[in-house]
């Protein structure tokens, strides 16, 4: 380079080039995902929910941008979000094409995407319908493949990973009668959640606002202490007790006793609007004080 740089301004002066800086990815969610599973693998747990939550958020919030822009991306895949110092972001805009004003839906020349994340009017594109009517993609495109995307988090593998071949592929996804097959999970929300985002009929899909306001990620706020809360209170009192003796673990296991009890409090503290941030903070409150109190607790015995 034969131009100048400013350090104060973080500016090139080159005369005869333009330059642009971009944001460095650290990794992507498919390498992510890998190395999760390989952590997981001959192991009877099964993916962290809170972790699921978290960059599941992220996925839908960096979506809705461009959906918001009328912009509809084509390609979603877990390749195609990359991690910048601790935040997801949507690359690969390749094939990405801009809504018409007056319309909800584009129209392409042939199918495009990546088999394992394409929805069945992404195989169908320009066909016509039972009813006659062309086959468009829009949105809800998208939203079958972040059902994917979301289905390969928690299972560690796509719907139709066991269909090799295109064609294979194409017959299941583009099949009205095809049933996806979902193993059990502990969370039923979960599983609604996929469902959801995986309807074969495109209009019964959820969309990216419904999503954010899903109770997977927005546990409905009980009207009162549940019975699972009292054992958790009874619990931490257990506990308590038993660090009588560890002034610190005590004073640990008291706070996260009142925080159990009387969780509005800490809320009204932070001073938070939408139900969605109060339930991270909650719980970005309790995991923050159960890690503390489990560090304080092995290094006591190991002293």
């Amino acid at each position: 380079m034969t131009g100048s740089m400013n350090n104060k301004d973080g500016r090139v002066k080159d005369d005869g080039y333009i330059y642009m800086v971009l944001e460095h990815g650290e990794i992507d969610l498919a390498r992510m995902l890998s190395q999760k599973w390989k952590e997981l693998d001959h192991s009877d747990k099964t993916m962290d929910e809170n972790w699921l939550r978290f960059y599941w958020q992220q996925i839908l919030q960096a979506v809705n941008t461009i959906h918001e822009e009328r912009i509809v991306h084509s390609d979603l895949k877990p390749a195609n979000f990359l991690l910048v110092r601790g935040s997801l972001k949507l690359i690969d805009f390749g094939i990405a094409k801009a809504i018409s004003s007056d319309t909800t839906n584009i129209q392409r020349d042939s199918q495009v995407g990546t088999l394992s994340y394409m929805s069945p009017e992404a195989f169908m594109c320009n066909e016509s319908d039972a009813n006659g009517n062309v086959i468009k993609c829009g949105r809800p495109s998208d939203i079958w493949s972040l059902g994917c995307i979301l289905y390969q988090m928690v299972y560690g593998r796509t719907p139709f990973s066991e269909y090799k071949t295109f064609w294979s592929k194409f017959k299941v996804i583009t099949d009205p009668n095809h049933e996806i097959i979902y193993e059990p999970v502990s969370n039923p929300w979960l599983l609604d959640l996929m469902k959801k985002c995986l309807a074969w009929d495109r209009n019964q899909r959820w969309r990216i606002p419904q999503l954010l306001e899903h109770p997977f990620l927005v546990p409905p706020v009980p009207s009162h202490i549940s019975p699972s809360r009292e054992q958790g209170c009874e619990m931490v009192r257990i506990i308590t007790e038993a660090c009588q003796e560890d002034r610190q673990a005590s004073v640990l296991c008291s706070q996260l006793r009142q925080l159990l009890e009387e969780p509005l409090s800490v809320l009204k503290s932070q001073s938070l609007i939408t139900s969605r941030e109060q339930q991270f903070m909650l719980l970005s409150h309790v995991s923050k004080l159960c890690l503390q109190i489990r560090q304080h607790l092995v290094k006591s015995e190991q002293s």
